[in-house]
């Protein structure tokens, strides 16, 4: 009886056991596919709905640690690194890839897919952003390899455009456009037609580097005929931008005009924001060609406008924020009062039936005067404490105002022209096929030095005088290379060399005076001269050559920029630092009443004060108009 007791036991602990692994194995299995359908619903909805699809991924993230499910934590991670992509935290984007790879590479079994593929395109794409392009074109590389294993011609399309990515920001064309159209060709196979629009616009941006902008307009064009054949509706805007960009490098300013208008009709159809300030830019550049300056300058102030919008959104929230600290201040305050006053008349009331009439009189009468007392003490208090309050708001008001000023001064920064490293490393590249290196390399040692000035630079600090001087005549230096010599230059000194002035102030107009008067001159012996010295508290810089004449208020695009970016830094200097920082440009004629050349006289305050927010005012409220 014992034994058989003991095998039913036995028995019923098997099957309890065995039925318990298939509900576990069963359960397992659920929240895996959960787990799956979590991190795929989260590549459909990435786009349409980014607060849903951040959702999704949290709980596969949470369910996948919870449960000891790798592959599904590993595809979150991934995910999460193109949710930080997304948002602009590369730094966070690549971590979360770098941590999907360690989970990967747990199982082999992992490998022989196209997530873990994907998580190197992801990082290729980071990496690319963040100018690594090394390091791009590896982890490209590695994709492409995984996708021809897989034989997936959907992944391969998509790590071959990735992998051009690296390559077109690397500088290197050629191998761009290569990659780039068998990616398209593979696309084409699988009928991603989204993608193969978005190759079209690559391909064309690579033609319009090479200056063939009759290719790049048939590549946009494509581009905008399978939005259209798809209705893609809300890509237009960035179809109709590009086209009307290349039909205003081609001069055919009413074709352009007409692609600028339809792209800002989608833009507004589709509220697509961020597109604005390119599009006003645009207009404007247009506009301006075609002669009619005052479209132009609408459409100009239209971008000042976008772009000031931008840079006065946390002003205006900070702004709200304290009127509501004020607001609620001022409710606590009369409230307490009320209270106050109510609590005095219960004790009259009382006081006045308890006593004699007389004596109510009297008490009455000093209660009277101490409540008078009472309340102009508390008065008295509160309205001190209401004008601290007033008085650090309005002190805040100003850190918000400087700060934002400092901002758009750091904004405005040296900026050269986009192309001038590329030029100029093409120039050096002639150089080096000459067998020159020597030459070449004391190239490259300015042009490296130029670079590592303005990077570290900050346009809110000043630097000597000898510092800035010496960034300048590598930069004229490398233009002579570019400009094959074509004019000489002489800087003289009249002031001690350890004078500061603020940094990055002068190229501005120095570039202004190679590009837009001497190397469109053809006069012989032209001549680029910088003179520094004192006139009592200031500092004067006299940037005078004997180029071409000015346009007399038609300039060119380049040249507007440039003219606005140097007065600009001007005025925000003026404000910052409550000294004139002035400049006069000057045309120069002979005696015969020819033109002789260009002078610009820069003035810069030598005791100027600091570049900062001053925040100590005295005592006084800052009044604002």
């Amino acid at each position: 009886m014992k034994n058989l007791t003991r095998k039913a036991t036995i028995l019923l602990l098997l099957v309890f056991t065995t039925f318990s692994t298939l509900v576990i194995a069963q359960s397992q299995q659920q929240v895996q596919a959960r787990v799956d359908s979590l991190n795929k619903k989260f590549k459909e909805t990435y786009y349409s709905d980014p607060a849903l699809a951040t959702k999704l991924l949290n709980e596969a993230m949470e369910l996948s640690i919870k449960n000891g499910y790798t592959f599904g934590e590993a595809c979150a991670h991934s995910n999460l690194g193109t949710n930080y992509f997304k948002e602009g935290n590369n730094t966070k984007a690549i971590e979360e890839c770098i941590t999907a790879l360690s989970l990967f590479d747990k199982d082999e079994a992992y490998k022989n897919t196209a997530d873990y593929g994907m998580v190197f395109v992801r990082l290729a794409a980071a990496l690319n952003v963040e100018n690594d392009s090394k390091r791009s074109k590896a982890y490209s590389q590695k994709a492409v390899a995984i996708a021809n294993k897989l034989n997936d011609r959907e992944f391969l399309a998509i790590a071959q455009e990735t992998l051009g990515n690296s390559y077109y920001s690397g500088g290197q064309s050629d191998s761009a456009l290569h990659y780039f159209t068998i990616a398209k060709t593979n696309f084409t196979e699988t009928g991603s037609f989204s993608k193969i629009a978005n190759l079209e616009n690559n391909i064309g941006l690579i033609y319009a580097d090479k200056g063939d902008y009759k290719q790049t307009l048939a590549h946009f064009e494509r581009a905008l005929s399978i939005y259209r054949e798809h209705n893609r509706h809300i890509s237009y805007v960035t179809a109709f931008n590009n086209i009307a960009e290349i039909h205003y490098r081609l001069k055919a300013y009413n074709k352009a005009l007409d692609a600028a208008d339809s792209a800002t009709y989608y833009a507004k159809k589709y509220n697509t924001q961020g597109s604005f300030i390119d599009l006003y830019n645009l207009k404007a550049q247009i506009y301006g060609a075609m002669g009619n300056v005052d479209s132009s300058a609408v459409y100009f102030e239209k971008t000042i406008a976008q772009k000031d919008s931008l840079y006065n959104d946390t002003y205006k929230k900070e702004l709200a924020s304290l009127q509501t600290q004020s607001d609620v201040y001022k409710t606590e305050t009369e409230n307490k009062l009320l209270t106050k006053d109510k609590r005095i008349a219960v004790l009259y009331r009382n006081l006045a039936i308890a006593g004699i009439v007389v004596l109510a009189v009297i008490l009455a009468f000093l209660l009277l005067n101490q409540r008078l007392r009472i309340q102009r003490r508390v008065k008295h208090q509160l309205e001190e404490e209401v004008a601290l309050r007033t008085q650090e708001i309005f002190r805040q008001k100003e850190t918000i105002f400087q700060t934002n000023l400092r901002l758009k001064l750091a904004l405005n920064g040296a900026k050269f022209d986009s192309h001038f490293a590329v030029h100029t490393l093409n120039t050096i590249q002639q150089v080096i096929l000459q067998q020159k290196s020597d030459a070449a390399q004391h190239h490259l040692a300015k042009l490296s030095h130029l670079m590592q000035y303005v990077l570290e630079k900050s346009p809110l600090e000043r630097v000597p005088l000898h510092e800035e001087l010496q960034m300048i005549e590598h930069y004229i230096q490398l233009e002579q290379l570019r400009q094959q010599h074509h004019f000489s230059y002489g800087i003289t000194i009249k002031a001690n060399e350890q004078t500061m002035i603020p940094a990055l102030l002068l190229q501005p107009y120095v570039e202004n005076a190679i590009r837009h008067r001497l190397a469109s001159s053809t006069k012989e012996d032209l001549h680029l001269h910088l003179q520094v010295e004192t006139d009592g508290n200031d500092l004067t810089v006299s940037i005078t050559d004997n180029g071409s004449k000015r346009m007399n208020g038609k300039e060119t695009k380049k040249q507007f920029e440039e003219n606005a970016i140097g007065q600009e830094r001007l005025d925000l200097l003026t404000h910052l630092t409550h000294k004139n920082h002035l400049v006069t440009i000057d045309d120069l004629t002979t005696n015969d009443g020819s033109s002789a050349g260009t002078k610009i006289v820069l003035h810069i305050p030598m005791q100027a004060n600091s570049i900062s927010p001053d925040l100590t005012q005295g005592d006084q409220p800052i009044e604002y108009a």
